[in-house]
């Protein structure tokens, strides 16, 4: 118990190093520096400064993954569009929640070498994967208009990364009210994928 305390001590100092000073002006003085321990102590528990960015990034990785639901397409109408604001609210709630691993997987982590970029670009692919099959189920059950679901996938992630950019780094005028970013985060995609006869349906603003 206390190795693995220990091993989170590490852990959460190096999260702030990297979140503060980025990637490459960090370095292991910083991160022992910031959880007042000996290096030898460091070095107990990751061989490097890049052992250590991996880790985080991997654990965030998977927070993400397990706030992502495939649809159930049984539920019918109502049901489906619950889970879509769920796996919203999910992702949303994971970034706000964790802001220094936030900017980490965002920023620091995009171009540091051709391995890390290779993570990431699997973990969007993924969630790609995941909203794609949303978009053919909805195709399927008369919920969403004729479109390239992969090109439009691609759409919808890249709204949600920017709005928690721009949450996250203050850049929105307006109070972090969660439900409300879901909300307009929602309806704008809902009110661009839904075929025409249900957006009169769709609640109104």
């Amino acid at each position: 118990m206390l190795k693995e305390s220990r091993r989170r001590q590490i852990l959460d100092a190096a999260k702030s190093v990297f979140s503060k000073r980025g990637y490459h002006a960090a370095n292991i003085s910083h991160i022992i520096e910031a959880c007042d321990i000996a290096r030898g102590t460091f070095y107990l528990y990751f061989k490097s400064k890049r052992e250590i960015f991996e880790t985080l990034l991997v654990d965030f990785v998977r927070v993400l993954q397990d706030r992502v639901r495939r649809v159930d397409e049984t539920v019918g109408q109502e049901g489906i569009a619950q889970q879509l604001r769920d796996n919203v609210t999910g992702v949303l709630n994971a970034f706000v929640a964790n802001p220094e691993l936030t900017q980490i997987v965002l920023n620091e982590a995009v171009g540091l070498d051709k391995g890390f970029d290779e993570k990431l670009d699997s973990f969007y692919g993924e969630l790609i994967d995941l909203i794609t099959q949303s978009l053919k189920l909805g195709r399927e059950v008369g919920l969403v208009r004729p479109l390239d679901t992969q090109i439009i996938a691609a759409s919808v992630l890249g709204s949600i990364k920017e709005v928690v950019q721009r949450v996250l780094k203050n850049r929105l005028d307006l109070d972090l009210d969660l439900d409300h970013v879901v909300d307009e985060v929602l309806d704008y995609n809902m009110r661009a994928l839904l075929v025409p006869e249900l957006l009169a349906g769709w609640p109104s603003r």
